[in-house]
């Protein structure tokens, strides 16, 4: 059975969002949060080294957990989800990686250079709701540095 428009928009919206969610919980450490948001088999990789897949919801975690301390903002743009029926869908999104040193205390100084790169994201209809399948990410320019 095809999808109406109002379910074709509910499904984008909800894996927008997940973008967008899952690039606060990095900037605030949730690491856990964010391998949540995997499948049990998903598949990972960084935009600093995509051609390094990272396979299953607790390698996921233990790659996140094992980065130094930074304090980091995460702008996603230019965000296009496809839904191809009512249990998969996929996106295409830009993002751009601002980073400083950790510590207390805002405004911080930040890093001069940055990252522009994007993701490809799959995304399945879970037993608990909508999950990343795969999370694939890439790097299209360093600017500074």
């Amino acid at each position: 059975m095809a999808l109406t428009t109002i379910e074709r928009a509910a499904i984008a919206w909800e894996c927008e969002r997940m973008i967008h969610l899952y690039s606060m919980l990095n900037d605030a450490g949730d690491f856990q949060a964010m391998a949540d948001m995997f499948t049990e088999d998903g598949v990972f990789a960084r935009p600093s080294q995509g051609d390094v897949l990272i396979r299953g919801r607790e390698a996921i975690l233990a790659a996140y957990a094992s980065r130094p301390p930074r304090f980091t903002r995460h702008m996603i743009t230019t965000m296009v989800v496809t839904v191809e029926d009512a249990d998969n869908a996929r996106a295409h999104s830009y993002l751009s990686l601002h980073s400083g040193q950790p510590g207390e205390g805002l405004p911080r100084p930040a890093e001069p250079a940055y990252l522009i790169g994007d993701f490809k994201d799959r995304f399945v209809r879970y037993k608990d709701g909508w999950k990343f399948s795969e999370r694939l990410g890439s790097l299209a320019l360093k600017v500074g540095g």
